[in-house]
């Protein structure tokens, strides 16, 4: 078996690690779109593969997957999938005609006759995030993917280290928050209780800023606002995604909530016009909010990824608003710009609004993957999706972890 990471050695983001059989069978693992302009190269995408694993839906490992073509296998969370297409209705994009197979956690499956895929569902900001391990020509390779342990899925990750693979020739560790700090928060379970203690006191309506698909976010908003008798707002694409994780996780909230309600803005309805959508516009309908969040703004939290500053304006006259950052930090700034970073920006200096950030990664400290290594006892550690590969290193020899090396871009490995 050989392997070889095009690239995340050194970088966050753009993650694509391939594995080549004995019998030359190729096997991609993640496609993912670069994060950062520094490294625009992507042509390895035109190379040679039989098939493609998909970990989860995060722009960052499978936004080139439809380079493969049509033919090619994908191999794809069933949430996974159903999340991609969910994105791509609201831009008003065709849904995606890949080849694809759909996967479950903890069922192994077989690909091309070559490659034993086991899947781990991890706990990770995704609502669908998989590690795997994978077997072939009697080598074993442990794909870590994107993990925590600190969301309200860290369960998953305490029953990973009681009952890890073992044999393992290789470990593909993700190190992203080497050298990057999670605090004051470092838990979901601490950004809810924040959280909770704002809307607790809030005399206004508040705002949360986050991504509709942080599914553990909106569960922490969720749990804050049940616990203070306030009513939660979300947008149409924001309850076409619960619609789509709850098939598969019945006790996630969903529009029927009674205290969920919906602001029915009139360019996403026109994306749930089709007769697919017919119920789901029925309790659309019966959810819209309307205007009554300026009848009592004080009962109201509202979810959302960019915030509508003349909606703001309109209900500063009740009070001041608090407006609740709940992502990362670094897409305020130039070098990580995003569509909502300069609304958020005017808003933070804005009088009447008080602005807080509030937010945990989806990724886990580096003592936390270093007891992930601990338990699955590797033959060999490499680590990818990082910024700092040497720092991780350090950091786990420190802890006695001796074996980590430290791969290049594109250079292929035999184990």
């Amino acid at each position: 078996m050989k392997v070889k990471i095009y690239r995340g050695t050194k970088e966050i983001g753009g993650t694509c690690v391939e594995i080549t059989a004995d019998n030359g069978k190729v096997l991609w693992i993640d496609l993912g779109a670069p994060l950062s302009p520094t490294n625009p190269d992507t042509s390895y995408r035109n190379n040679k593969v039989d098939a493609l694993l998909i970990s989860h839906p995060h722009q960052d490992h499978y936004g080139l997957m439809e380079s493969v073509g049509s033919e090619i296998p994908v191999f794809i969370g069933h949430v996974s999938l159903d999340l991609i297409n969910a994105t791509r209705i609201f831009l008003g994009k065709e849904l995606i005609t890949s080849h694809f197979i759909l996967i479950s956690p903890w069922q192994q499956f077989t690909i091309e006759n070559t490659f034993k895929v086991y899947p781990y569902l991890n706990d990770h900001s995704s609502p669908e995030a998989f590690a795997f391990l994978i077997e072939a020509d009697g080598k074993r390779v442990f794909y870590s993917g994107d993990i925590r342990s600190t969301g309200w899925k860290g369960i998953l990750f305490s029953n990973f280290l009681n009952h890890p693979p073992r044999d393992t020739d290789l470990l593909l560790v993700e190190g992203t928050l080497v050298n990057r700090t999670n605090h004051p928060y470092p838990s979901e379970k601490s950004v809810f209780k924040a959280i909770n203690t704002i809307i607790r006191g809030q005399q206004n309506t508040t705002f949360v800023i986050s991504s509709a698909q942080n599914i553990d976010r909106l569960v922490s908003v969720v749990k804050a606002c049940n616990s203070n008798k306030k009513n939660l707002i979300i947008d149409i694409y924001n309850a076409w995604v619960l619609e789509m994780v709850h098939k598969k996780s019945k006790n996630l909230p969903t529009l029927d909530w009674d205290s969920i309600w919906v602001y029915n803005q009139p360019s996403q309805m026109k994306k749930v016009m089709g007769r697919n959508f017919e119920e789901f516009r029925l309790r659309l309908i019966k959810k819209d909010i309307g205007n009554r969040i300026f009848q009592n703004p004080q009962d109201y939290v509202y979810l959302l990824r960019c915030p509508n500053e003349k909606f703001i304006d309109a209900l500063l006259p009740y009070g001041t608003i608090t407006l609740i950052y709940s992502q990362w930090e670094g897409y305020l700034s130039d070098e990580h710009k995003m569509y909502f970073t300069d609304t958020i920006n005017r808003l933070k200096d804005q009088n009447k609004v008080e602005f807080v950030h509030i937010h945990t990664s989806g990724h886990a400290q580096v003592n936390k993957l270093i007891e992930l290594a601990g338990a699955i006892k590797p033959k060999r550690i490499v680590p990818i999706h990082t910024e700092n590969p040497a720092i991780m290193k350090l950091e786990f020899a420190t802890a006695g972890l001796t074996n980590v090396e430290l791969w290049g871009d594109g250079k292929e490995y035999s184990l």
